[in-house]
């Protein structure tokens, strides 16, 4: 796993990771205290698991009393609270100077770089199909926008992470645009599958299924056509027909790769640009920054 990796991951969950206790009561020779917020620390532990870096904390947390209880609450003797403590302390300690090495990293700073994380690769075939479908999501937009152009500058290690320059921060804008719009294309596609998976356990005639699975693909499309023409409006001065067109083929190709695994991010460490980009981990929740703007503007 590449700092790039870990970088999202401890983005997510770093909040997460707080031990909270306080003393309650004595007796028998022993102090108590009272542990609150452990569902918290338990998702966060979990979700950082992955992390090739804290797994002896992390097993020994797991053989404790801690993930013996599902509560979130807990009342515990004062050496077993500071066990605990001190896992999670030192736990804390290792994603601080890890996040310490992901900003130093060069591009940590520069706010017109991107890194793009291409689906699982068997084959030449395949990597030259991504490559076209990324020149078609990515470098035509940018480039007719006038706000950028796109320079591959490294791939990182690892899981195939490309590190790309697209020359100014409205460029990456642009690109976040099109990933979030066709993050909401994903979340429509999914739900459209679900209501036709469920449309066929009710044994319609054939004819109103394809009527609901047609008013399934119209919406959608409209969907897209809106996405399109939101992001033109925002980042292109001409906004031909074509324009929509190619917004369209772009968000469309982002969506497929985004099934199949792939991410877009910011280099930028900075809390706001990465705001722009859809939250890969939570997909299902996404809704369509145009609803988001009709709302800031009522």
């Amino acid at each position: 796993m590449n700092l790039i990796e870990a970088r999202e991951i401890i983005d997510n969950n770093s909040d997460k990771i707080n031990y909270q206790s306080r003393y309650v009561s004595s007796g028998a020779g022993s102090s108590y205290y009272e542990a609150t917020n452990l569902n918290q620390l338990r998702r966060g532990l979990l979700n950082i698991e992955q992390l090739p870096y804290f797994q002896d904390e992390i097993n020994s947390l797991k053989e404790s009393w801690l993930f013996k209880s599902k509560d979130d609450t807990e009342q515990v003797e004062s050496s077993l609270d500071t066990k605990v403590s001190n896992l999670v302390y030192r736990i804390k300690i290792g994603i601080h100077f890890l996040q310490k090495a992901i900003n130093d990293n060069r591009y940590s700073t520069i706010n017109d770089i991107i890194y793009i994380k291409l689906p699982e690769i068997k084959s030449f075939e395949t990597l030259s199909r991504y490559s076209n479908d990324l020149k078609k999501a990515i470098e035509i937009p940018v480039v007719e926008s006038n706000k950028g152009e796109v320079d591959i500058l490294t791939a990182e290690s690892g899981s195939i992470w490309l590190v790309v320059s697209l020359g100014t921060a409205s460029a990456v804008n642009l690109v976040a645009g099109i990933c979030w719009a066709a993050a909401v294309i994903r979340k429509k596609q999914a739900e459209a599958n679900i209501f036709e998976q469920h449309a066929k356990t009710l044994e319609l005639k054939n004819n109103a299924l394809d009527i609901l699975v047609e008013a399934q693909k119209i919406q959608i499309n409209n969907i897209l056509s809106n996405e399109a023409e939101a992001i033109a409006n925002k980042h292109f001065d001409r906004k031909e027909p074509e324009t929509i067109e190619r917004l369209k083929l772009s968000i469309n190709t982002i969506s497929d790769l985004i099934e199949k695994g792939a991410k877009i991010i910011p280099s930028s460490s900075d809390s706001e640009a990465n705001k722009l980009f859809p939250d890969y981990n939570s997909l299902s929740l996404i809704e369509s920054s145009i609803k988001q703007i009709m709302s800031n503007n009522r």
